[in-house]
């Protein structure tokens, strides 16, 4: 199963679990889905541009290593986390992050990809 057709199952079930819930019920789902919306936003808007640069390097190695390796497990394909909407989203909240994502991996723990990534990062 691709990608892409993961993700149109899961949200064809996850519609089906709204379906599912009682009007109290998908009101506090969708209260919970804004508030991690929230926080996420005040992570990358307010928390992570007053981190230093060692404190992004250490985000981005910490949250590739287990990205990576969720999808190694999950799908069979460490690679596939790796997206053009993936790269810009990081773009756009770290504007060095080619120079970052450098660092991370140099320092992964193993041989890193570099053309299979950048192969997954212009789709």
């Amino acid at each position: 199963m691709s990608l892409e057709e993961l993700n149109k199952k899961i949200e064809k079930e996850y519609q089906e679990y709204l379906s599912n819930l009682t009007s109290a019920e998908k009101a506090r789902h969708l209260k919970e889905i804004q508030e991690f919306d929230n926080s996420m936003n005040k992570f990358w808007y307010e928390e992570y541009p007053k981190m230093s640069l060692e404190e992004k390097k250490k985000y981005w190695l910490a949250e590739t290593h287990k990205g990576m390796r969720t999808q190694g497990e999950a799908f069979g394909d460490e690679y596939s986390e790796f997206s053009k909407k993936w790269y810009d989203f990081a773009k756009e909240h770290e504007p060095n992050f080619d120079d970052i994502f450098d660092y991370v991996t140099k320092n992964l723990g193993f041989e890193f990809d570099w053309e299979e990534y950048n192969k997954r990062i212009k789709k």
